[in-house]
């Protein structure tokens, strides 16, 4: 569903700037700023574009109402969920977002939309990691809080902070990712907390 996003997103700025370099489009918005999909709603065409990859992001990301995969994802192998939720999938949306940044600037749901949806989804995250005895997915609820977040700290617009916060984050999951695998290899593959006596 993201990747189709994307792509309507793509098509969209295609059609809009007649252009696919996002190096000349993200330097000549000013000469697009006046463009207007419906006049009498005043609604912006960088509203529509920014709602598609919006959306994209928030489905990468596992924010709140499309968090459902990540957990479900926990029954791969350790290393093949370190590498889900330390590197690839869950930083996509958040660099998305850094990347087009000066699309969502222009834009005016980013900064209604966004703040909320990163908020609730890190609330969101905590709590339910804390009602979990599956040890994968509890840390899978700690990557949707963290999540949440990073997709508030990009409504800030400190990008020093958002890509730190990014790296420590990756590192610090895949090194939770290798103390759970030697925890479950050496409770003879059980993920269930409460069968692990006092460890």
């Amino acid at each position: 569903m993201s990747d189709f996003l994307i792509f309507v997103g793509v098509i969209l700025t295609g059609f809009t700037f007649n252009d696919f370099n996002i190096s000349n489009i993200l330097t000549n918005f000013e000469k697009y700023d006046s463009l207007f999909l419906l006049n009498s709603l005043n609604f912006k065409m960088f509203d529509l574009i920014s709602f598609f990859f919006l959306g994209a992001a928030f489905i990468k990301s596992a924010q709140i109402g499309c968090h459902i995969w990540l957990p479900d994802s926990m029954e791969a192998p350790v290393p093949a969920s370190a590498l889900i939720h330390s590197a690839t999938l869950v930083s996509a949306g958040i660099f998305l977002i850094l990347r087009l940044y000066p699309l969502f600037e222009h834009s005016s749901i980013f900064y209604i939309v966004t703040p909320i949806v990163g908020i609730c989804t890190a609330f969101l995250g905590g709590l339910s990691a804390f009602y979990q005895n599956d040890l994968k997915r509890i840390l899978a609820y700690s990557t949707i809080s963290h999540c949440g977040f990073l997709m508030f700290l990009t409504t800030l617009g400190s990008f020093e902070f958002t890509l730190l916060y990014l790296y420590v984050h990756g590192f610090f999951k895949a090194i939770a990712f290798f103390c759970v695998g030697n925890i479950i290899r050496f409770n003879k593959n059980y993920q269930d907390i409460r069968r692990m006596g006092q460890l």
